[in-house]
């Protein structure tokens, strides 16, 4: 296992920053990430937004996730609870989204190869 890819994120106010990472379709990933530091009593969401498979040797897929819930009473404020822990296989590109709504937040993550 080693770090195939590190990010970090910032936005301030109600604002979202991505980041998307190439993958290696025939390795497999852990991908971790995580609310690494906050300022105020706002909120803000890490997550990925965006996760392409290949499907066959000539097709890639490429899945857009939902976004969690816009309202602020959905979004989690214990930073604590806020973690992307995702294996993956057969990846070719993923997107790390960081949304805030209000506020200073700061995301980072990491994207282990695990093959």
């Amino acid at each position: 296992m080693f770090v195939r890819w590190a990010y970090r994120m910032w936005t301030r106010g109600s604002a979202s920053a991505t980041v998307t990472m190439a993958l290696d379709s025939g390795r497999r990933y852990l991908i971790t990430g995580g609310l690494a530091g906050k300022s105020g009593g706002d909120y803000g969401q890490v997550f990925i937004s965006t996760l392409c498979i290949r499907t066959s040797p000539d097709q890639i897929l490429c899945g857009i996730r939902d976004d969690p819930a816009d309202s602020p009473e959905a979004n989690i404020t214990d930073l604590s609870n806020i973690r992307i822990t995702e294996f993956v296989q057969d990846a070719t590109r993923v997107t790390v989204k960081l949304r805030g709504d209000g506020g200073l937040h700061r995301a980072e993550g990491v994207i282990y190869d695990i093959t």
